[in-house]
């Protein structure tokens, strides 16, 4: 993506950075002197961590990994940002660039939540907007390229990328020398521990530079949810490094949820072999930045053993999940949770929950649950959506985040979460159908299949009438 260099009146470049990834890349550009703010998640080099915050997030990183899986998706199926941008400060920081990213509205701030952030400052044209969107690693080099040429030094760019492929290169011809005539190894990235979720992206890329090949994810691919640890059993090398969390934040996640000492994990091929591995998942494997080189590396070192240590990453950036315990109480470990500051509760950006019915819920006829249903959908409180469901009608939806999915992916239902629209809502004729027409090209009209359950009405299904 081409840019051109964006200065303010007095000709000073004044970048904010809203992804860790491209800080750090700003950084390696040698254009530290030119920042002027960061996200909250920004934290290599260290010296970034001095530059003013301009976000916060709306869920708790330092929250169990279901707890964060669920509140992401829950507040990302409602439509509203997961995380708030201060536009007072970013007005008062006075960016003439602001570097954002449009690939993952989970892992950071998107080009659209800028957009609003900006249309509040007082002179919203002010700033250039550089998006980047990676999901290749060709891609991630092209960053480095877009970046450099929004700060004004595209011949460093140029410079970096060709030096990140020169390493590149050295890795895979060591790989294919350890290989030799042997099938590829298969190799496993856990990017998530609850739920379980495999990788691709560019990681698949870094693995396939170091003679590896990825199972349960694909180049360029979105990371897919496992349906179980019988997944893994395929995989001839286990990597867990999950998003954006250290060595140590990994150890604490797996003795929570228990997953490494399940008899199901501890009996994975890979397991038996002493091929499972726990990786910096937060400044490598899932960062966008520089740091694919090293994530080329590191899988090099754990896939084939005469290489393990080569460049320095073994007892640093990777261990056996053998060596986990120790490693994770050395001197020195670096804590488990992560110091943030999260978005107020009252952000006006977070959308209104829906009046509940509260006490009146025994007395309420089928017909106002239903329209309390539907409230509470077009406000984005899904779990007030969720708890309006029948008991087994929740077991078959999973929990609220899964039942926003559902009915956001739906093109029938995901008009049910569209502001603006009218509905009509009657019974039929029977005190366990309610029909709820939506106005809209086309009109739809939805069955409402009611139940009573502990003496109040509930949802046990819905039907689109056809």
């Amino acid at each position: 993506m081409a840019a051109t260099t964006t200065r303010s009146d007095n000709g000073q470049l004044r970048v904010i950075s809203l992804l860790s990834a491209t800080t750090e890349i700003c950084h390696r550009l040698g254009c530290h002197s030119v920042m002027v703010g960061r996200s909250h998640g920004c934290d290599d080099p260290s010296l970034a961590l001095a530059l003013p915050i301009v976000t916060a997030p709306k869920v708790d990183p330092n929250a169990p990994s279901a707890d964060i899986d669920s509140q992401v998706r829950a507040q990302a199926a409602s439509g509203g940002p997961v995380y708030r941008i201060h536009a007072e400060t970013v007005a008062e920081l006075r960016p003439t660039v602001i570097i954002t990213q449009d690939h993952c509205r989970i892992c950071a701030v998107t080009s659209d939540d800028v957009a609003n952030a900006c249309e509040r400052l007082p002179n919203p044209q002010a700033a250039k907007v550089v998006t980047v969107s990676p999901t290749t690693f060709d891609d991630v080099l092209e960053d480095v390229r877009s970046v450099a040429a929004a700060l004004g030094v595209q011949p460093r760019g140029d410079r970096l990328v060709r030096h990140m492929k020169e390493r590149v290169e050295v890795v895979r011809r060591e790989a294919v020398a350890e290989r030799g005539e042997a099938p590829r190894p298969k190799i496993a990235h856990l990017e998530w521990v609850a739920p379980l979720m495999g990788s691709g992206y560019w990681i698949a890329e870094c693995c396939a530079a170091a003679g590896c090949e990825m199972v349960l994810g694909t180049a360029g691919g979105n990371s897919p949810t496992l349906t179980g640890i019988e997944a893994l059993a395929s995989a001839d090398v286990i990597v867990v490094a999950p998003c954006g969390f250290s060595i140590e934040r990994t150890k604490a996640e797996l003795d929570a949820c228990g997953l490494a000492s399940s008899p199901a994990f501890r009996e994975l091929p890979a397991v038996r072999a002493g091929r499972c591995f726990v990786a910096d998942g937060n400044k490598y494997w899932n960062r966008s930045s520089c740091g694919i080189v090293e994530t080329c590396e590191m899988a090099a070192e754990m896939a084939w053993p005469e290489l393990a240590g080569l460049w320095g990453h073994h007892g640093e950036r990777w261990v056996r999940l053998s060596e986990l315990d120790a490693f994770c109480s050395r001197p020195g470990a670096q804590p488990v949770t992560k110091p943030v500051v999260l978005a107020e509760a009252d952000d006006p950006m977070v959308p209104a929950k829906a009046a509940p019915l509260g006490a009146r819920r025994a007395e309420a006829s089928a017909v106002e649950v239903v329209n309390a249903q539907l409230a509470a959908l077009f406000s984005g409180d899904w779990d007030g959506a969720f708890a309006l469901n029948s008991k087994p009608n929740c077991a078959r939806l999973g929990d609220a985040a899964k039942f926003a999915g559902v009915v956001r992916s739906s093109a029938s239902f995901s008009v049910l979460v569209e502001k603006g629209r009218e509905v009509e809502v009657w019974e039929c004729g029977s005190d366990v159908t309610v029909r709820a027409r939506v106005e809209g090209r086309p009109e739809t009209t939805f069955q409402f299949m009611m139940v009573r359950e502990d003496g109040a009405w509930c949802t046990d299904g819905v039907r689109v009438e056809c």
